[in-house]
């Protein structure tokens, strides 16, 4: 053990100093020579940070061999691997807790989760059974159990499942229950209801919502985008000679704008490879450089001041972090970066990338924030557009405006708007629209995305939706709440009127 923790100093040291490789280097030494669970832990944590996964795995595979770890810290790392879709290693942390102290209704109901995200419906489901005889009351449970009750279309049990369990059980968490129901009772033609129980689902959760971050966020956003003129990003362009040479293809729209969707198709064609929301082009270049800066201009004349070298180093980094999650090498193919509230901090990947390609996915607003509102967002920074309809509304315009804006001063060549509703009607002549625009040869595989996913785990919230295939029953379902949106279409009027939904 004192080997190791020489070897663990070194690393810190190497860390501290930026020197990741060294630092990767004395960890394996520090492991090999054995440390403790905990410092473990602590390591592993770091470099998810650092989108160090490979380095993740090895650590888990320590973590869950250490003979004094707890289970706390395997389910904090379940957590971790959860999150950037590694189900499977989500799923063997979590069944080590289950070994360790079986019969714990939490730790039965992260196993069924993971299980689930991992398509293996019915071990979660086995679960899940578990877990509720021995807990009748449990929140989690009852709400995973009705959400497969759900995506089977068994709509009437679940709804029965849910009524039953929040006339019995009332507790803080009946939000997550709600959403569900919501749900249900939306498939089941009850729209008045659905929308009664989402909104005592929201006013449970909104004494937990950051308002003023949210506003911190949009203002400094929009701040940043009008400094994007013509002429800057033209200085930026100017010289496109910069490593690695990656195809980047910005992805980018309004939460359930089809972005999702798109991406499947895009990812189908044998030239393309998606990236399914890492958070990298944020978390690492887009809050340190701009949210973090003392003013939007100093954020701005940050970006203007880099030089060749130091954009080529951001582009290997971004590169790094992306093929680390999602595992594989880019190789040359168009890489999607897919992510739908990157419409309002497309400063940085701009500067990165100054020739990428950007796609603009658009959906009629009405059916855009209508289904925002319905699904069940984590709660953080923009949770607070997620809890009253006006603030879905006004939160879509927040960001379509950089989109309004941006349209005007990037190159034409340089992006696509595409529309969710012509491309269910027509999906032949929309994606040779993508094909032509990324310059890819058309291929058959693009109008059959939903048979590609047996391999890929989506991450977001949609994803029972991209495994099926084209399905139009999401086209005018605003009319179904028109009264409750009503009052709030104010802003998205604008937006109705610039993309072509009047």
């Amino acid at each position: 053990m004192e080997v190791g923790e020489t070897f663990l100093r070194q690393a810190t040291q190497f860390m501290g100093d930026g020197d990741l490789s060294s630092a990767l280097a004395s960890l394996h030494q520090a492991t090999e020579s054995g440390i403790n669970a905990e410092q473990t832990h602590k390591w592993l944590v770091v470099l998810h940070t650092l989108y160090c996964f490979c380095e993740c795995e090895k650590l888990a595979g320590s973590l869950m061999e250490n003979p004094d770890v707890r289970t706390e810290q395997l389910l904090s790392a379940a957590r971790l691997f959860f999150e950037i879709s590694r189900y499977k290693i989500a799923t063997d942390l979590t069944r080590q807790v289950n070994e360790l102290q079986p019969g714990n209704p939490d730790t039965l109901a992260i196993l069924a989760s993971c299980l689930e995200r991992d398509g293996m419906n019915d071990q979660a489901k086995q679960f899940l059974h578990e877990s509720i005889a021995i807990d009748p009351s449990h929140v989690r449970t009852t709400r995973m159990l009705a959400h497969l009750e759900r995506r089977d279309s068994d709509f009437a049990s679940a709804r029965i499942r849910l009524e039953k369990h929040l006339q019995q059980y009332p507790s803080s968490d009946d939000w997550r229950l709600q959403y569900e129901l919501a749900a249900v009772l939306d498939r089941l033609g009850e729209h008045c209801r659905a929308m009664q129980v989402l909104c005592t689902a929201k006013a449970q959760l909104a004494p937990y919502i950051e308002m003023q971050a949210f506003e911190k966020m949009s203002t400094r956003q929009w701040e940043i985008v009008q400094q994007l003129t013509s002429e800057r990003l033209r200085k930026w362009n100017s010289n496109c000679e910069l490593k690695p040479n990656l195809r980047l293809c910005l992805l980018a729209g309004f939460p359930r704008s089809g972005t999702t969707l798109l991406e499947n198709i895009l990812i189908s064609h044998i030239d393309c490879v998606g990236t399914d929301e890492t958070g990298i082009m944020f978390s690492q270049f887009t809050d340190p450089l701009i949210m973090q800066a003392e003013t939007a201009s100093e954020g701005i004349e940050e970006l203007d001041s880099f030089n060749a070298d130091e954009l080529s180093a951001g582009r290997y980094e971004f590169l790094r972090c992306t093929e680390e999650y999602i595992q594989e090498a880019v190789d040359g193919r168009w890489l999607i970066e897919k992510e739908p509230l990157l419409t309002a901090n497309l400063a940085v990947p701009m500067r990165l990338f100054p020739d990428a390609k950007i796609i603009m996915p658009l959906r009629d607003p009405r059916d855009v924030v209508i289904s925002y509102f319905f699904t069940l967002v984590p709660v953080g920074v923009s949770s607070l557009a997620s809890v009253e309809l006006g603030e879905t509304c006004r939160f879509y315009a927040s960001v379509m405006r950089h989109w309004l804006y941006l349209k005007q001063v990037i190159p034409e060549a340089q992006w696509l708007e595409l529309r969710y509703e012509d491309l269910l009607e027509n999906p032949e002549t929309q994606t040779r629209k993508l094909a032509d625009f990324l310059a890819i040869e058309w291929s058959d595989a693009l109008l059959s995305h939903h048979k590609n996913l047996s391999e890929r785990k989506v991450s977001t919230p949609t994803y029972d939706d991209v495994s099926k295939p084209l399905y139009k029953r999401s086209i005018a379902r605003w009319k179904n709440y028109e009264e409750a949106l009503a009052p709030h279409l104010h802003y998205l009027k604008p937006y109705i009127e610039a993309f072509g939904y009047e």
